[in-house]
C-alpha cells in the first residue's frame, strides 16, 4: 500500500518516490507510487495538484487502499520521480478544512447544532447543520463565528494521528469514525475523526468568516463560510463591488444602503406609474377597437405586458380579446372574454399554442402563454374562427 506522507507531514510538498505501476483511469494515464505527499479526494476535501517527474498531476483518487495519480502523460513503471505538490492549493485546503472543524465545533458548542456534511468548494465552503434556520439569525451566526475565531487566534496546537483502544475512548469525539483510527484533536475545543490535511496550529487558519445561511432539507440549515486567504480575497472583491456600486450611485460606500433604498423607492414609484399609464392606454385603445360585443378583437402589439393590459380592457368592454405580442423572440398570447360569456379562453389558447409548439394556461375567462412566432398569424386566425 502507498505510504501516505501527507498524514505525518501536511507541510511536505517535495518528495521522491518510485512508480510501482502504470495504466489508465477515466481516460487518463495513471500511476501508483510507493509513497506520496499528494492527498486524494475524500472526506469533503478535494485532491491535491502538482507534478510528478515534471508531468502535471490532474487528479488524485483512492484506489483499493492505494493512492492513484492521474497524469497529463504516462510515466514508466520502476522509475524514480520527483514529486511537487501545489502548496497554494494545499494551504488553502488545510485552512478551509481545519476552519470547518473549528466552526462545526463552535456551532455544536454554542447552539447544540451538529454538522451532518461538509463541502469544500472552489470559491466558498458549506456545512449542513442539524438545526432549524429559524434559530440561526444573524446574532446566532456571529456568536458561532466569534467562538470559532477565538480558537484560531489562540493559536492552539493541532494533533492529527491515530488513536486507538483506551486512548481513543477518552477523547470527546464530536462524531463517530467512518474508517480508520485517525483523529484531529485541538485540546479543549474539538476532537474529530478525519483523514484530511490539517495545520500544526489553529493560527494557520488565519480567520473564519460566515457568509450566510439557507434552509436545507427537513429542519436543517446550510451555512456558507470561508477561511484564511479566502477571507482576504473575498474582502477585496466585495470592496471593489461596493466601490463600483457607490460610483454608479454617485455616493460614498458608507452611504450605499440609504442610496440604494432611495433608488429602489424611486424605481418602484416609476414602475407603478408605468403600469397605470399602460392600463390607461389599453383602455383608450380598447375603446377604439371594440365595435360590438359579437365581434372578437384580434390585435398584435409590441410588448407582452401591454398585450395583457389590452386583452383585459377589451374584455371589460364586452368583447372577446385575442391579443399577441412578439418579444425576445417569443410570441406571447393573451386571450380574454367578458366574465362567463363565450367560449373558454383556456381551450382556445391550448389549440393556438399547439400551432406554436408553446406552453401556457389559464381559466375560461383569461389565459396566456407563449411559443414560436413563425405561425402566429395562423394561430390567431384559428382562434378567431373558433371564438365566433
Amino acid at each position: 500500500m502507498t505510504e501516505r506522507l501527507y498524514l505525518s507531514d501536511p507541510y511536505l510538498v517535495s518528495f521522491t518516490a518510485r512508480v510501482v505501476s502504470g495504466g489508465d483511469h477515466a481516460g487518463r494515464p495513471a500511476v501508483l507510487l510507493d509513497r506520496t505527499a499528494f492527498y486524494p479526494e475524500g472526506g469533503g476535501q478535494p485532491a491535491d495538484r502538482g507534478t510528478l517527474g515534471g508531468v502535471q498531476v490532474v487528479d488524485v483518487q483512492e484506489s483499493e487502499g492505494n493512492v492513484l495519480h492521474l497524469l497529463e502523460s504516462p510515466l514508466a513503471a520502476g522509475t524514480e520521480v520527483e514529486g511537487s505538490v501545489d502548496w497554494e492549493r494545499r494551504l488553502d485546503h488545510m485552512q478551509q478544512h481545519h476552519g470547518q472543524h473549528l466552526l462545526s465545533a463552535a456551532f455544536e458548542r454554542v447552539h447544540d447544532a451538529p454538522t451532518r456534511s461538509f463541502h469544500l468548494g472552489e470559491r466558498t465552503c458549506t456545512i449542513d447543520l442539524d438545526i432549524s434556520i429559524s434559530r440561526l439569525d444573524d446574532k446566532a451566526l456571529r456568536a458561532a463565528e466569534t467562538a470559532a475565531n477565538e480558537s484560531v487566534w489562540r493559536n492552539l496546537p493541532v494533533v492529527a494521528r491515530d488513536f486507538s483502544g483506551e486512548e481513543r475512548s477518552r477523547l470527546p469525539l464530536r462524531k463517530e469514525p467512518v474508517k480508520g483510527d485517525r483523529v484531529v484533536v485541538v485540546e479543549g475545543v474539538d476532537a474529530s475523526p478525519c483523514g484530511g490535511t490539517h495545520p500544526a496550529r489553529t493560527g494557520d487558519v488565519g480567520a473564519i468568516a460566515v457568509l450566510g445561511v439557507q434552509k436545507w432539507g427537513q429542519g436543517q440549515s446550510r451555512v456558507e463560510f470561508v477561511c484564511g486567504r479566502r477571507v482576504v480575497r473575498l474582502l477585496t472583491e466585495e470592496e471593489r463591488w461596493l466601490k463600483e456600486a457607490a460610483d454608479a450611485l454617485k455616493t460614498a460606500p458608507r452611504d450605499l444602503p440609504e442610496a440604494a433604498r432611495r433608488v429602489a423607492d424611486e424605481s418602484n414609484a416609476r414602475r407603478k406609474l408605468a403600469v397605470e399609464l399602460e392600463r390607461e392606454l389599453a383602455r383608450a385603445r380598447a375603446a377604439e377597437m371594440v365595435t360590438g360585443p359579437a365581434a372578437p378583437v384580434v390585435a398584435k402589439v409590441e410588448r407582452a405586458s401591454f398585450a395583457r393590459a389590452l386583452s383585459s380592457a377589451i374584455a371589460d368592454r364586452g368583447a372577446i380579446a385575442l391579443v399577441a405580442a412578439i418579444e425576445d423572440g417569443r410570441a406571447h398570447l393573451c386571450f380574454a372574454r367578458p366574465k362567463g360569456k363565450g367560449p373558454a379562453m383556456n381551450d382556445l389558447l391550448r389549440e393556438a399554442l399547439a400551432l406554436l409548439s408553446g406552453k401556457g394556461g389559464g381559466s375560461p375567462d383569461f389565459a396566456q402563454g407563449s411559443g414560436d412566432p413563425l405561425r402566429l398569424d395562423e394561430a390567431l386566425e384559428a382562434a378567431k374562427a373558433k371564438s365566433r
